[in-house]
């Protein structure tokens, strides 16, 4: 086990985490764990991402269960597994049985019992289909009724579900054949893209019963999965280039970097002193116009502000009518604050609705839109969301004059562990490219890009974490303060090239998304008891983002897997964040020597004391880098006018 002082620096959590189980028989392997079977192979070759069954409660958050028993036979030729936990005090007694065996079968199945009635959005498997190599391929499926139809995977993100009444499902994937059939219950398909999942998800019920359902007591529910694999080869591995950095220019210039403030989110004159180190180039505030006035004072600090550009998120309560935008445009500009860029969405939209609705009653956002417009002429007017991509796919905005669009990210709706946020990193550039698709060739200001849950627009609320645990939905990551948080935004910043992303909004000055420390209602171990601790990795990558914005764009080719790069040209010089978003150590071969700082458990404690970290502490030169787990390096190198990258 890692040690703790380890745990918290890399997580921000003593939270211990039990090492998945590695099952190989034959040419099939998978990890197994309490909550599912994760990343199932054939001759090497990833074909399933996971099978899992969560229990989901009214506000679609993952409850936790107890294990009443965990056990595992396996020989060479097969494994047998038999899970038992209860949730809900009790309510729910579920048990698992898997068996796998070399011939490439794998059959799943759950008897769930319910003691009382027992209320769920969601109860019993999912199955989690790969995106890179399924997106777009043909894909066959066997109905209810017998019938097989022909479609394939979308490739941009489908706002609703793309196949629907599954029995079996059959496609390819490198080569290896894929028959999955499913029995005991109705299941449908999801893009899970849309809420930055790498997957596409099989599950069940079907959404169009209602949200929240009943198990009543005494009532039991059977579901069983088969999976068979066949054909494939084991994949090449032969040919990893060694030979250093190749550099690749990029189309475009790095993004503004910019800080969400919220008048609920109050910070102290410190924190306040430590974002004018960071020189970001916007604030985005969040404003309610039911308290106007409050939020305005709350806000003052950051609206004021000559040294960055300010971005407005205004949200119009329902009975708010929407002449009161004008009100608001007025108590600006008497204060002398002109906003840059304002969206405003009427409130009802900061929560999810199929794409067939029913919609709510009252202002649409187009309307939202049309009055922002009048009340902000000076502005760029934005359309979107303020929360996921998910509400924006389901709520496209028509083709009208607005200037950008807009839409935020969480990592953690769906699951919390470590392996899904650092996927998110996968499925955020095809998140890009269907943003893309609805633009109308107009940029993107993404809103907070977090790993914490802003707002839950599935439920009441984001899951309450005291405990600061990995949890789904939940607002306050532990992460957030720790290493992981740090090289996670390094890989949100390198997703960023495959669209202009004119601007991206990384954190916020303090709080459940800050990158500065400042006390809180919840626990924050390794910083509460530590007088001298300021800021969380997290402030440096800010920083380093916000002084590479818009300088010419560079990439790196043939990196090691695991490994984000975030890079610009300037006048003299390369700049590049190299980050490890796993848990293995990586060396990486430069080529030729680079100026680096390492960002890792060993400079941990002088980073987050100290706001000018990067300028006080040496750098290496070496033509050689080894990054640790959740490890950024910050590298420079000089270049010559003559002098070519590719």
């Amino acid at each position: 086990m890692t040690m703790p002082g380890k745990l918290l620096t890399c997580f921000g959590t003593s939270e211990l985490i039990e090492p998945l189980q590695q099952i190989v028989v034959g040419d099939m392997s998978y990890r197994l764990g309490p909550d599912g079977v994760r990343n199932l192979c054939w001759k090497g070759q990833e074909v399933i991402r996971a099978i899992t069954w969560p229990i989901r409660d009214a506000d679609w958050g993952t409850m936790r269960p107890v294990i009443i028993g965990d056990t595992t036979d396996r020989s060479e030729t097969e494994a047998r597994h038999q899970l038992h936990f209860q949730v809900g005090g009790g309510a729910l007694d579920c048990q698992v049985k898997i068996q796998s065996d070399s011939r490439g079968e794998l059959q799943a199945s759950i008897k769930m019992q319910a003691s009382a009635d027992f209320p769920t959005n969601r109860a019993g498997f999912t199955v989690l289909h790969p995106i890179t190599g399924v997106a777009g391929s043909h894909l066959y499926v066997t109905h209810g009724d017998g019938t097989v139809e022909q479609t394939q995977f979308p490739t941009l993100i489908s706002p609703d579900q793309p196949v629907m009444d599954i029995v079996g499902l059959q496609h390819e994937l490198h080569g290896v054949d894929i028959d999955i059939h499913f029995d005991g219950e109705v299941f449908e398909m999801e893009d899970q893209r849309n809420w930055s999942d790498a997957s596409y998800k099989t599950y069940c019920v079907p959404l169009v019963h209602p949200f929240t359902y009943t198990l009543a007591g005494g009532e039991s529910r059977r579901q069983t999965i088969t999976v068979r694999l066949s054909g494939g080869n084991a994949p090449d591995k032969s040919n990893t280039d060694t030979s250093g950095l190749a550099l690749v220019a990029l189309d475009g210039l790095a993004p503004e970097i910019g800080l969400a403030v919220d008048a609920g989110w109050p910070v102290t004159a410190q924190t306040q002193e430590l974002v004018a180190h960071c020189a970001v180039q916007f604030m985005l505030a969040r404003l309610r116009l039911d308290n106007l006035d409050t939020a305005v004072d709350e806000l003052q600090p950051w609206i004021a502000n000559k040294e960055q550009a300010l971005d407005l998120e205004i949200v119009v309560p329902d009975a708010t009518p929407l002449s009161e935008l004008t009100q608001l445009a007025d108590v600006l500009r008497r204060a002398g604050i002109r906003p840059a860029h304002v969206i405003a969405l009427p409130e009802a939209y900061l929560a999810s609705y199929q794409p067939t609705g029913p919609w709510p009653e009252g202002p649409t956002p187009g309307e939202a839109l049309q009055a922002c417009r009048e009340a902000f002429p000076d502005a760029a007017i934005g359309a979107g969301v303020l929360t996921n991509f998910t509400e924006l796919n389901r709520c496209r905005p028509a083709s009208e004059q607005w200037s950008y669009i807009s839409h935020g990210n969480t990592a953690i709706v769906h699951a919390a562990d470590d392996q899904s946020v650092m996927e998110t990193l996968e499925a955020l550039p095809q998140i890009f490219s269907s943003t893309q698709a609805l633009s109308h060739s107009r940029p993107c200001r993404l809103g907070l890009v977090s790993i914490g849950a802003r707002t839950n627009p599935y439920g009441s609320a984001p899951a309450a974490n005291p405990e600061q645990i990995r949890l789904a939905l939940a607002q306050a990551d532990p992460r957030q303060r720790g290493l992981f948080a740090a090289a996670w935004a390094v890989g949100v910043l390198s997703t960023t090239s495959t669209y202009p992303i004119e601007a991206i909004t990384l954190a916020s000055p303090a709080g459940p998304f800050g990158m500065a420390w400042q006390a809180q209602d919840y626990r924050q171990p390794g910083f509460d008891d530590e007088a001298d601790a300021r800021l969380f990795p997290l402030f440096h990558i800010v920083r380093a983002a916000a002084a590479m914005s818009s300088h010419p764009r560079i990439g790196v080719e043939a990196l090691p897997v695991g490994i984000a790069a975030y890079g610009v040209r300037t006048d003299d010089e390369y700049q590049l964040l190299l980050a490890n978003t796993s848990m293995q150590p990586c060396t990486v071969p430069l080529g030729e020597p680079w100026h680096s700082r390492l960002l890792d458990t060993h400079t941990f404690t002088a980073a987050i004391r100290d706001p000018l970290w990067l300028e006080n502490s040496t750098a290496r030169h070496s033509d050689t880098l080894t990054l640790p787990p959740y490890a950024t390096a910050f590298m420079t190198r000089l270049h010559t006018p003559d002098r070519h990258d590719h």
